[in-house]
Parts: structure tokens; C-alpha cells; sequence
């Protein structure tokens, strides 16, 4: 075991705000505000919601990715940021959960080949009623709950050292068990008053900095 993983959170971490409640405030269900108010005192986990929010909604394909690609937008840095691990060789994962199908529409928008990244998310099938989504765990049992965190404590039997990206509170299981922490948002606000150890950032250009700075990309 000796390499090193960047794994990130999509929304609101790659991106500047959240693509799938961007997505419901645009085309619903009626039930959103609910499902949202529920997800927001803690009474659903943020995957249910997602479960729950795409269930009914009844939208073509077509039209949720052309919406992402015209209405997403990534922090700045972003594709340099990304280019730069690449040319490195470096491991990279976009692990949410969010849901595939936007994630790949979003990351189409920068001319990124969605098939060229390990994307770990909801999974979504298209139907006559709306939108199914499920998560899997590393062994590919169904779970709606911690999914990211079940996940990175899979990648850390594997690598030497995970640099994560995170934005909020279900960010914290990862975040705990990663290496070096990249923090924005809400993610930021905590780390800053718990004076946990962290690298905070609003967009990709600070954090080519940094790595180019602190030698990140080599163990």
C-alpha cells in the first residue's frame, strides 16, 4: 500500500451550491419543501431525501441533463485542478450522495469524459413514474445511510493516505478517518471551531497552491 487517493464530495464542494436541489427547485415533486424540511431536522438521512425527492419526479433525461450543463457551476480551479491530477497520475474519486445522472451531466459541461472518473453516488434508473435511486455499499449492498463515509473507510484499507474534499456536516465520517483535509462551507465553519487541523478553500485555484506548496502529491 503505498499510494496516495483525492477523494471529493461533488455538490457544493466541486460545485458552487447544491446541483440536485437546483434540480428540485426547478422540477419538483410537489412534495419537495417537505422532503427538504424533513432532511433539514434530521428526521431523513441525506440519501432518503434523494431516495424520496426523485422517486415522483417525472422529467425526460434530456431535459434534466441540458438544465445541469446550462445552470451548474464549479468552483473556480476546478479543471486545472483536475488537469493537474491527472498529469500526475494521481488517484481520483468523486465519491456523493448525490445522484450519477447529474453528476456526469455536470462534469460533460466542462468537457470532462463522465466515463474517464470513478464516480461512487446514487445510482438512478429513469421509469414511468420518476426517478429510482439507489446507494450500494463496497460489497454492493443496499444502504441509506453514511454512504460516504462506508466508503471511504473502504478506500482506506487501500491507500497510504486520502486527501479529502468536503463541504458540510455528512462530510464528517469521511473527513475523520482522511489524511488531510480540504474544508469549505459548513465543513470549514466546524473544523474552525473545533480547531481541527484542515485546509480551507473556496475555490481550486488555492488548492493547486497548496499542493504545489506543500508537495501534496508525493508520499
Amino acid at each position: 500500500m503505498n499510494s496516495i487517493l483525492i477523494q471529493t464530495d461533488f455538490d457544493n464542494t466541486l460545485t458552487i451550491g447544491n446541483v440536485s436541489e437546483l434540480i428540485h427547485d426547478e422540477f419538483g415533486p410537489e412534495n419537495w419543501p417537505e422532503i427538504y424540511e424533513n432532511y433539514k431536522k434530521g428526521m431523513i438521512t441525506v440519501e432518503e431525501r434523494n431516495i424520496f425527492s426523485f422517486k415522483f419526479l417525472k422529467t425526460k433525461k434530456t431535459n434534466l441533463d441540458n438544465f445541469v450543463k446550462k445552470n451548474v457551476k464549479f468552483r473556480e480551479g476546478f479543471l486545472e485542478f483536475y488537469k493537474h491530477l491527472m498529469n500526475n497520475n494521481l488517484d481520483f474519486k468523486i465519491v456523493s450522495s448525490g445522484v450519477d445522472f447529474y453528476i456526469y451531466s455536470a462534469l460533460a459541461s466542462l468537457n470532462i469524459d463522465p466515463e474517464s472518473v470513478e464516480i461512487i453516488s446514487g445510482k438512478s434508473t429513469f421509469n414511468s413514474l420518476g426517478i429510482d435511486v439507489q446507494y450500494f455499499d463496497p460489497e454492493n449492498y443496499k444502504i441509506n445511510t453514511n454512504f460516504k463515509g462506508i466508503h471511504t473507510a473502504f478506500h482506506k484499507q487501500k491507500y497510504s493516505r486520502i486527501i479529502y474534499f468536503g463541504d458540510s456536516y455528512t462530510d464528517l465520517n469521511s473527513a475523520s478517518i482522511s489524511d488531510v483535509i480540504f474544508a469549505t462551507d459548513k465543513l470549514q465553519k466546524y473544523y474552525d471551531k473545533e480547531g481541527v487541523d484542515h485546509f480551507p478553500f473556496e475555490n481550486y485555484f488555492e488548492v493547486l497552491h497548496i499542493f504545489k506548496e506543500q508537495n501534496l502529491a508525493k508520499l
